[in-house]
Parts: C-alpha cells; structure tokens; sequence
C-alpha cells in the first residue's frame, strides 16, 4: 500500500478591521452631544434658579385651618407673617410648621402647599386638662399627656381642678388623676383638686368640697373603699364632712366639720 499524503492546512485569513486615521465623524458626534447636554444643564439650572427666587409664585395667602377657643388667631397671623414669606417652591414648610408650634395654645400644626400661591396651615389647639400651681406660686396649665404649655390665664380655665406638686412631675399627677377620676364620676363626684408632697403622700379635694387623705400609695385600690363606703353611709351626710382618711389598711376615719358630728369615725 502507497503512503497517503496530508496536504497541509491552509491558514484562516485573520479578519483586519477597517483603520481610521482621523476619526472626525466620531469627534463632530461627541462633540454635538456635549453641546447639547451643556445646553440642556444650563437651561435646566436657570428654571432652577428662577423658580428659587422669592418673587417668582409668591405666596399671596396664609389659610388658617382649626377649631380654636383660647388661641388667639391674630397673634398666630403674625407668627406665620415672616417664615411664610417667599416664593411657592422655595417657601420652609417646616419653619412656618415651627414657627405655628412655636405658640403655648397650639399642639401641633402642618402645612401644605396648594398651587398657585397658597399655604394651608392645620392647628390644633392645645386642650388644658387642669390647672397647675408652681413652687413659686405661678400658674400654668396642664394638657392631657401632662405637659405644662401656657400660663393660666383666662377666667373661663379657674374652674379647671387644680394640681400641685413638686416641680417635674406634671406627668405623674397628670395620669393619677385621670385613674382616679373614672371611679368617682359613677358617684358623681369629681376632683376639684389633686396634690401630693416630698413625701409623695396624695391627697385631693372634691368638688363637693370633702378632702380625701389618700396616703402614699394614693391608687386606686385605696380610693375603691371609698367608692363602696360613700353611696351607703357618707352620702347622706356629705355636707358635715370636712374630710375621709384612707390611709389605713383596712378602712377608713371621717372627719366631721365642727359642730356637724361626732369627731372622728372609724369606717
């Protein structure tokens, strides 16, 4: 047999890709991009400028929205005058929102923008619990989370009841006499005053002007004897009593008004 003969393998010819010496097309793409973009920030960054300024959409009107009985809405008029002020997109919502929340009566506010040249501020207004008689003697006025905002001022809030206690724990007094005031409202009752002492002794005065000595615990459970006792034996006689102590573990004492009954009772 003849030797076969392997002819030898032809090369792919490599695939040359087309050279260009001077690529102008490219550099006239690039260089209109560039034109265009520089364009486009700049005209982008001029409406952004212009919209910034002041006397571009004033605002021309301050909406007050709330129901209001003590804030005096003239004065939060002038609050909202100077952070109000400017342009519609440049306008602080959260100074003028500061600026509102700045005032004793109000709790909380929000505001909103409404297009073309308006700011619509949400009040609400603070609600006074009870009144509140610093160390010093001063008033302010509680709210129901036992904040202290404002000084007692009109006559309307005197027949709110009165707290007083050691300064810092408006908080504490707060939420006792909200615990407390549940079970004497069933009887009708409520409390005119609620105070306690360094001691943290409680005591409180109700509104039919009987005292109620309510010791250190001052709970609830210490209040529930006299809330069983009164419909049955004190009622009656609510008028001669000047006060109840119950501090005792398992009853009580009444104080009668002089020359209304027999001294002291045990219960």
């Amino acid at each position: 047999m003849g030797a076969r003969r392997i002819p030898p393998k032809t090369q792919k010819p490599v695939r040359q890709w087309p050279q260009w010496s001077s690529p102008g097309w490219l550099n006239r793409r690039l260089l209109g991009a560039l034109v265009l973009f520089g364009g486009l920030g700049s005209l982008l960054g001029w409406g952004g400028w212009e919209l910034a300024q002041p006397d571009t959409l004033p605002i021309r009107a301050v909406q007050v929205k709330g129901e209001f009985r003590y804030l005096d809405q003239a004065e939060l008029h002038a609050t909202l005058g100077g952070p109000a002020s400017g342009g519609f997109f440049n306008v602080d919502v959260r100074a003028v929102k500061q600026a509102a929340e700045s005032l004793p009566w109000v709790d909380r506010a929000s505001v909103r923008r409404i297009w073309p040249d308006t700011l619509r501020v949400t009040v609400v207004e603070q609600v006074p619990m009870a009144r509140w008689r610093r160390a010093d003697g001063s008033m302010a006025l509680v709210n129901v989370r036992g904040e202290l905002f404002a000084t007692a001022g009109p006559e309307a809030l005197a027949q709110l009841p009165l707290f007083h206690a050691p300064d810092g724990a408006a908080e504490t007094v707060a939420a006792r006499y909200q615990r407390l005031s549940a079970p004497l409202a069933v009887l009708g009752l409520s409390v005119r005053e609620l105070s306690f002492n360094q001691r943290r002794a409680w005591r409180l005065r109700l509104d039919n002007g009987v005292q109620l000595l309510l010791g250190r615990g001052g709970g609830e459970m210490v209040l529930e004897r006299f809330v069983t006792a009164w419909p049955l034996a004190l009622a009656a006689r609510s008028e001669a009593i000047e006060r109840v102590d119950l501090r005792y573990t398992n009853g009580f004492a009444v104080r009668w008004k002089p020359g209304a009954g027999p001294g002291e009772q045990a219960g």
